[in-house]
């Protein structure tokens, strides 16, 4: 693959009894668009090229590893060299290589209960420098009488390797200006510390103040905060540790005038990022979004953890956004 790839998609519906509809891609087995009784959910761009082929990751499932890793990894006895830019980082598996811009094939799951959708991709040993067969399976599915996506992450591999799977959705609701009036509660007080230079996590340590989501905070106090106290990354781009990784309470809650989004995962952390890119794609959502135009919510492995995984074992892990109007 290169820049100059165009990619292709075949798109998959998928609806419930409670206003709530999605449309999903086999590339990157990814969230295309969201809406409750048409009002949209999620960041969904305006022209299908732009969402295929952003390097934004739009709604895709993100891997083999999701965040930054170096371009060199080791596992058991031996290096391996990954799909790195040119800094030496390998962005969520090879950025326009990685799982994000590949086809899965698909098949849908109706039930008296929930409809569901099922991607399987297989990435063949040395992806990316990745060792490993690695067989992914991406399941969204959608209860009948709740409003909930729930998004269900496994795989398999023939070696032992490093997996960390992860999805890019993009949140606005109902197309607002941006996020700056959401609220946001985050049940972690660690963070991951960066290498001098880098988004690569190093270390981790107590959220400072600007970073401190344990209560529910305005996202326009802390941005603004963020851009005087740590102005080499500008905006909210960091991965956390949560307290504890369950289901029975919500780990994230973002929330505007209009909706409480809740995110419960088995995920032991995640990373969230507001954009600010200003990149210039027009949403169907609202055209002229710009600055701090939504908030990625990233369920995955914290990034300091070991992400290796040996053959033999099915591993799986769960994110469920509930979704409830005011």
């Amino acid at each position: 693959m290169s820049n100059q790839t165009k990619f292709t998609s075949g798109f998959l519906k998928m609806h419930n009894d409670k206003g709530l509809e999605g449309v999903f891609s086999t590339l990157g087995a990814g969230c295309y668009s969201l809406t409750l009784h048409g009002k949209p959910l999620i960041l969904q761009p305006k022209d299908v090229e732009t969402y295929l082929s952003s390097p934004q990751f739009f709604g895709k499932t993100l891997g083999r590893v999701a965040g930054r890793i170096p371009e060199t990894i080791h596992i058991i006895d031996e290096d391996y060299k990954v799909l790195a830019d040119k800094k030496g980082i390998c962005l969520h598996g090879g950025e326009l290589e990685s799982l994000s811009f590949r086809n899965f094939k698909s098949e849908v799951f109706p039930n008296k209960d929930e409809d569901s959708i099922v991607f399987v991709y297989v990435s063949p040993d040395g992806e990316c420098g990745f060792p490993g067969n690695l067989e992914v399976r991406i399941t969204y599915a959608m209860p009948r009488t709740e409003n909930a996506l729930i998004i269900t992450q496994e795989f398999r591999t023939t070696k032992e390797t490093w997996v960390s799977l992860s999805n890019h959705i993009y949140w606005n609701f109902f197309g607002d200006e941006n996020v700056n009036d959401y609220t946001l509660m985050v049940n972690a007080g660690h963070y991951g510390v960066f290498k001098k230079g880098t988004q690569l996590v190093v270390d981790e340590a107590a959220v400072p103040e600007c970073l401190d989501f344990q209560t529910p905070a305005l996202l326009k106090e802390k941005l603004d905060r963020i851009e005087k106290e740590i102005p080499e990354i500008g905006t909210l781009d960091h991965a956390f540790r949560f307290h504890t990784a369950a289901h029975d309470e919500p780990q994230v809650v973002l929330e505007s005038k209009d909706l409480r989004l809740e995110c419960r995962t088995d995920y032991n952390g995640l990373n969230l990022y507001v954009d600010t890119s200003m990149t210039d794609v027009e949403f169907a959502n609202r055209p002229g979004l710009k600055k701090r135009r939504a908030i990625a919510i990233e369920p995955q492995l914290f990034p300091t953890d070991s992400k290796l995984v040996v053959p033999g074992i099915t591993y799986k892990h769960v994110i469920r956004y509930d979704i409830k109007t005011k």
